[in-house]
């Protein structure tokens, strides 16, 4: 958890999802006591503290056709700002929603056959306690600043928003959101400025058309609302009034009018790049030098749908993976940090079946040269990334809140080697042919803030006759209050292979909710056959499985005696397989999460699995099952001011599983520093103790041939530590430092084998499974954005892994050993440079009348 868990969050930032797990209802009595519950809670009236008649009576604000435009310096100079209509009269969104704050926010529209053009004036009595950290672009969430957003949605329709906002020192972030979420990624090429006088801050902004789609119509009625983060009054207010008890935050904006004849331009642009590499690994005798070149193309087939390409992709700067030890049956889930692959992507994460790192990942048959190596071999290669030679994503709605989206992939052959140490011959195996990807979606806009989606992923491999098709289905549907919603999604799996049967499965989710109000709840199902399997391009940690969860949470979003908010939520879950549909868990789970009036941030949990957890998943044999007791878990966390200078947070967690003595607990310390306006440092300590825990070990035959599954009680202990430094120049030049050390290390106090019942016999098992394992990793980055969109970024990149089966002593013997060991270096340069039709069209415009 980082520091940023606890800042105020509008409530479209917020998505309550069904977690990835399943169950069935024949076998879940009291869910007949929860729905009856929630029909009750349905026929209750609950109270709203306004009414939607401030959405009926929506505000309008008028922008006005310039034939000059401004210069964006932010101080306001032309005389024509003086004579726009002014958005004025916010209104608090929190703390204390739909009052009037006490300082004044002006913000004046402008427009010509290019931009749109902003400005708004933020009125402070004390101009000198401006908060006005310096940062990257796309960090403002993570500073403490204040800022004005402007939220813009070109199509009206509740849905589909652009996000610019700029804090005083003059430091940009842009997003998109969409009923899929918030997409961050997302970068636009525009212009702002600001000033900061006796009296207000000043922000001037242009806002180019190529960075917007919109309906080709002569007039334009685009929503809108203003957002006013105040940081040193911890004050949230918005130019239109926003509820903010109800998730759907747009349908409360205003609109902004008066844009008429205007053309949506010609969006094409392209980033050429050239980047060298200069890189030294363990396995190679000395440094090995790398030049790439390559292009990323965008192009606006029309208004509303655009065309991404990437040509020779190099993703070679991109943070290093988080890698930990896992002595899990599952596959981790890294996050996905490829620039590529995260912007314009959201339309694509419909019905949770596309996992942009399946593209380039690991070979599907990297295990090949392992199983095929003779005695006499040694495996010399065997890449664990394939390469990508181009991708290609087309996106966009139009006017009728048609949604497509359309995503293509290829990679080349991917090769291992190995060599003969007698015959001193060598031979390649391939662990991955050349392999497509595709992904089409479609989606609608309705009306109350719903929609329809229907996606498809398909996996095909030629040259071994290999195919895996995913289909989903997804609706949202609301009622016009958004005091009532249905969600529901229905994906087939269809995996077909030369001379196999085919094999389908399929995966369903079904919720209703009431997502507004003091009192909200959702009540959901998820049910995942036992032959679903989109993993090819998705991600699931396992299928045969169903789950039923009620969530009820309460919420007190105005100040109330020593608290700003308050929000409690009770949690009841039940699990179980899907075939033959046995008991997994039932779980009840409260947790409460507060805001005080000094603006510290406390979080508290409490937790119990009264009738213990069947794992079918652990013995990594179908058919078995490890029977784990009772157990309670409790949570405690904590942040300071985040106004202030230092700020830290503390993390505290606790299971405690009596019936066969485990116990794990973590800890977790997060200081943040900021020395300057220009210079931040945090610290990310955390450590785990996990006593007494029961895992796999082995699987084998005995001499009667039926299958022994040996199991180990072992105590795991874990530090992850990261050191982050950053230092600002200014708000186009910035210097980044991440170092991250972990270590986890498991150390086997008794074996035991599992017998058919689910419960542990000792055993005279003795082999030494104890693991030590390090990873040690530094991204070092300066960057400097040179001109619009386009950036030169030196990166230095160094990794350490390390594994072995002696567990080391203390800490810093342990981090000693580990500089110590062999480890990867990796320094490269890449320059891009931002190509825009439109200005390159006017720029050799100008030349020729010259």
């Amino acid at each position: 958890m980082g520091e940023e868990d606890f800042e105020v969050l509008k409530m479209s930032d917020i998505r309550y999802q069904m977690p990835d797990v399943r169950y069935r209802i024949s076998d879940i009595p009291y869910l007949a006591s929860c729905i009856l519950i929630v029909f009750f809670l349905l026929s209750c009236h609950i109270s709203q503290s306004q009414t939607d008649s401030a959405f009926l009576s929506r505000k309008t604000i008028q922008a006005v056709r310039i034939s000059k435009p401004p210069k964006i310096d932010g101080k306001l100079d032309e005389p024509f700002w003086k004579t726009l209509p002014v958005a004025s009269d916010f209104v608090e969104y929190n703390p204390r929603n739909g009052t009037h704050p006490p300082f004044k926010t002006e913000v004046r529209f402008a427009y010509d056959d290019d931009a749109l053009y902003a400005a708004g004036i933020m009125y402070d009595p004390s101009p000198d306690s401006i908060f006005r950290q310096l940062g990257r672009r796309d960090m403002l969430d993570q500073l403490a600043n204040d800022y004005l957003s402007f939220d813009i949605l070109p199509y009206d329709d509740e849905m589909n928003m652009y996000e610019f906002k700029v804090n005083p020192a003059g430091v940009q972030n842009d997003c998109k959101y969409s009923m899929v979420g918030q997409d961050i990624s997302w970068d636009a090429v525009w212009e702002s400025a600001t000033s900061i006088n006796d009296s207000c801050w000043i922000l001037e902004i242009k806002l180019p058309y190529s960075a917007l789609r919109f309906p080709k119509i002569e007039k334009q009625v685009w929503g809108i609302n203003m957002w006013r983060n105040f940081y040193r009054r911890q004050e949230y207010s918005t130019w239109s009034w926003v509820d903010n008890n109800t998730q759907n935050i747009f349908k409360y904006y205003g609109r902004l009018v008066g844009m008429n004849n205007i053309k949506p331009p010609v969006r094409l642009s392209f980033v050429p790049y050239v980047s060298s590499y200069i890189q030294k690994d363990p396995s190679s005798k000395g440094w090995s030098y790398e030049f790439r070149g390559g292009m990323d193309l965008r192009y606006g087939i029309n208004e509303s749908y655009t065309l991404d390409m990437m040509l020779i992709p190099d993703f070679g700067q991109v943070q290093s993976d988080d890698l930990i030890l896992n002595l899990t049956p599952f596959e981790v889930k890294y996050i996905e940090r490829r620039q590529f692959f995260t912007e314009a992507t959201e339309m694509f994460s419909k019905c949770d079946i596309f996992y942009t790192r399946r593209v380039g990942g690991p070979p599907k048959y990297g295990n090949v040269p392992y199983d095929s190596a003779k005695s006499s071999e040694v495996i010399t290669k065997n890449p664990d990334e394939t390469r990508i030679i181009n991708a290609t994503k087309i996106s966009g709605r139009n006017q009728k809140g048609l949604g497509i989206g359309f995503f293509n992939a290829m990679t080349t052959n991917t090769w291992a080697t190995l060599e003969d140490t007698v015959k001193w011959t060598s031979r390649k195996l391939m662990t991955q042919p050349f392999t497509n990807y595709n992904v089409l979606v479609v989606d609608q806009n309705l009306k109350n803030h719903s929609y329809i989606t229907l996606i498809n992923t398909n996996y095909w491999i030629p040259d071994r006759t290999y195919s895996a098709n995913v289909t989903g289905f997804e609706s949202s549907i609301s009622n016009k209050k958004n005091t009532f919603s249905v969600f529901g999604r229905l994906n087939v799996s269809q995996l077909y292979q030369l001379n196999i049967q085919p094999v389908f499965g399929h995966q369903y989710v079904i919720s209703i909710s009431k997502p507004s109000g003091k009192f909200q709840f959702d009540l959901g199902r998820q049910e995942t056959g036992d032959h679903y399997d989109p993993n090819d391009m998705g991600f699931l940690l396992y299928n045969n499985d169903v789950v039923n969860q009620l969530n009820l949470y309460y919420l007190i979003l105005k100040p109330t005696w020593k608290l700003i908010n308050n929000t409690t939520t009770l949690t009841v879950r039940h699990t179980s397989l899907y075939n033959p549909g046995d008991f997994k868990s039932l779980s009840v789970s409260l947790q409460n999460q507060c805001t005080f009036t000094n603006y510290w941030n406390l979080y508290l949990q409490a937790g119990i699995v009264p009738l213990g957890y069947n794992d079918y998943y652990e013995p990594r044999v179908w058919g078995w099952v490890f029977k784990s007791p009772l157990s309670y878990t409790g949570s405690f966390r904590f942040g300071t001011d985040s106004r202030k200078m230092f700020r830290y947070a503390e993390n505290f967690t606790i299971t405690s599983t009596p019936g066969n003595n485990n116990l794990d607990y973590t800890f977790e310390y997060i200081p943040r520093l900021r020395l300057s306006d220009r210079i931040q440092l945090s610290l990310d300590l955390y450590t785990e103790k996990n006593l007494n825990n029961y895992g796999w070990v082995e699987t084998s035959m005995d001499s009667m041939n039926n299958t022994v599954i040996y199991f180990g009680r072992r105590d795991i202990t874990t530090w992850n530590n990261i050191i982050q430094a950053t230092y600002i120049f200014n708000t186009k030049m910035s210097l980044s430092l991440r170092l991250r050390h972990y270590w986890s290390q498991a150390k086997y106090l008794q074996y035991y084998t599992l017998n058919r019942g689910g419960n542990l016999d000792y055993s005279n098992y003795n082999k030494n499974n104890n693991i030590d394992f390090n990873a040690f990793s530094v991204d070092l980055q300066y960057i400097w954005y040179f001109a619009p969109g386009s950036e030169i970024s030196i990166v230095w990149k160094n990794q350490i892994l390390s594994q072995g089966t002696e567990i080391q002593g203390g800490y810093f013997t342990n981090l000693g050993n580990t500089l110590g060991s062999p480890q990867t270096n990796s320094f490269s340069i890449r320059v891009l440079y931002y190509l825009d039709y439109a200005y390159l069209k006017k720029w050799f415009g100008k030349k020729k009348s010259a």
